[in-house]
């Protein structure tokens, strides 16, 4: 069972993943646009309950975002080399949270 980096939250692989329904970047770009109106105040207070990923902390020095699953209380930690993001939970390169990520540090860096 891996373990998240800087969290120490142990991770069942098969409840995270069955969670994303679609786990590509796709659905990751769906959960960003969801939370960032729901941060922007353009959704009422029932989408604030259903959200599934949210932007934790963006370290630019390190190029690194902790993203938070709410769902399944997880932090999830994806890294930047050479503008290439690497998630750290799934060990792959083109998951939701690459998506999310993508999408968070795009707005972030605007």
């Amino acid at each position: 069972m891996p373990i998240l980096p800087e969290t120490d939250n142990r991770v069942n692989d098969d409840l995270v993943l069955c969670e994303i329904k679609n786990n590509n970047v796709e659905k990751g770009i769906e959960c960003f646009s969801h939370w960032l109106s729901i941060k922007d105040g353009n959704c009422d207070e029932e989408d604030n309950r259903n959200i599934q990923l949210s932007l934790t902390r963006f370290e630019r020095e390190k190029n690194k975002l902790l993203l938070h699953d709410n769902l399944n209380n997880l932090d999830i930690e994806v890294v930047f080399t050479d503008d290439i993001p690497f998630c750290n939970l799934c060990q792959l390169d083109d998951c939701a949270h690459i998506g999310f990520a993508i999408c968070a540090k795009q707005n972030h860096d605007d």
